[in-house]
């Protein structure tokens, strides 16, 4: 009975592991088909232009935007580096793979593998990015008004600061 229960156990824990191999697969060829590594530079790529393009409105002296310059490409450097594919890939595999079944996970590969699937992963970054622009315009206009908070918040507590210490 011992023999066959672990006979049982093993074959088990053996399915199951072939099964977790096979969707960690499945999931290896859908990051690469939706070229994740790719995106993920190309956002960093995209994040440095718009904070170049901002820095550029700001005036400055030339030796100015030199440092500016100097510590934002550091930055992308950085956040390249510590935040690569390569880095986030083990954890969005996890996520996937607590989120998603293995039919799921093969819809998306054939979705993604379709004409219109190719379409919308060519697409999404040029949509990402004019969607993060739209964002940025909604946050210049509504600045002021969240500075004028920002500023009323800060003289009323300082106004309660000095009432605490008359």
């Amino acid at each position: 009975m011992k023999t066959m229960f672990v006979v049982f156990a093993l074959l088990f824990a053996f399915t199951v592991h072939a099964q977790d191999n096979q969707k960690q697969d499945s999931l290896d060829e859908l990051f690469e088909l939706m070229n994740l590594g790719a995106m993920a530079n190309a956002m960093y790529d995209q994040m440095d232009a718009m904070y170049a393009n901002a820095e550029e409105e700001l005036e400055m002296s030339s030796e100015e935007m030199a440092i500016i310059e100097k510590y934002r490409k550091q930055t992308t450097n950085i956040l390249k580096t510590e935040m690569s594919w390569q880095a986030m890939k083990g954890d969005l595999r996890q996520i996937y793979l607590q989120n998603f079944t293995e039919n799921e996970i093969a819809d998306m590969l054939i979705f993604y593998k379709s004409p219109t699937g190719q379409t919308v992963l060519r697409t999404m970054p040029v949509v990402m990015q004019e969607s993060m622009q739209i964002g940025q315009a909604i946050a210049q206009k509504a600045m002021p008004k969240l500075q004028e908070v920002s500023a009323r918040k800060a003289e009323e507590l300082q106004e309660l600061r000095d009432s605490r210490t008359k």
